[in-house]
């Protein structure tokens, strides 16, 4: 079984440059220019230094998605058969003339499915025409890890705990102990992965909470509005 390390968190809120700017504040990484169509900006973000990035949209309705990478839209196919998963494909090769010319294939999993209609998978174009477009030219996708802040935890709700223990041990994230904090939501379900941890609590399907490493201490929250809670160097 291929695993699959969480590569990066969609985020989706009224107030972009606000949200980013206090991961920023609080990491002290870099912002990143994101997805840019004819040069408008509609996504900036930051990429930690374990790997994981967030990428912040502008949007009038708050939203957030997980998206993993690493084990491949193929080997997402596959596991989608074996678990009974309804999944659909979408390739670069594939996509009318008239679509975005997105550097990347990803495997997006249907409605009515709990937590997993919140997760994709990612497959990276690996050649570099994929990414001359100036759309995707802003550093956010392709840079290196940088700095030292990490994204330690990524707390997803979901109002059913047990299939989503099921779907994400399938993607190799395994584990099962409580994780506790002084901070909201204050205790889940703590698993394991490649690139960083994932809290599972209950409520309705979203990506509620980050934490993020810096070594500068000490603990620390923020709640911006209509965003993901951050936690900054919790023990």
């Amino acid at each position: 079984m291929a695993d699959f390390a969480v590569d990066h968190v969609v985020i989706q809120t009224p107030d972009r440059e606000a949200f980013v700017a206090a991961v920023a504040a609080g990491s002290g990484l870099p912002i990143l220019q994101g997805y840019a169509p004819q040069g408008v900006v509609q996504s900036s973000g930051l990429r930690f230094a374990n790997g994981p990035f967030l990428d912040v949209f502008g949007a009038p309705e708050p939203g957030t998605a997980l998206i993993l990478g690493g084990g491949g839209v193929e080997a997402a196919e596959r596991l989608a058969v074996e678990r009974g998963w309804r999944v659909r494909l979408l390739r670069r090769t594939e996509q009318p003339a008239d679509a975005p010319d997105y550097p990347w294939d990803m495997a997006l999993f249907r409605r009515d499915q709990g937590l997993l209609t919140r997760i994709s998978i990612i497959e990276y174009a690996d050649d570099p025409e994929a990414w001359a477009r100036p759309d995707f030219s802003g550093g956010l996708y392709r840079s290196p890890p940088q700095g030292q802040a990490r994204l330690a935890r990524v707390w997803l709700a979901t109002r059913e705990i047990e299939r989503a223990r099921a779907d994400l041990a399938a993607f190799g994230y395994d584990g099962g102990a409580e994780a506790t904090s002084a901070f909201w939501p204050h205790r889940g379900l703590g698993l394991s992965g490649p690139s960083c941890d994932i809290v599972l609590v209950e409520g309705p399907e979203a990506v509620v909470r980050l934490d993020i490493t810096t070594a500068a201490g000490p603990a620390r929250e923020r709640r911006p509005a209509d965003a993901p809670v951050l936690v900054f160097d919790e023990p």
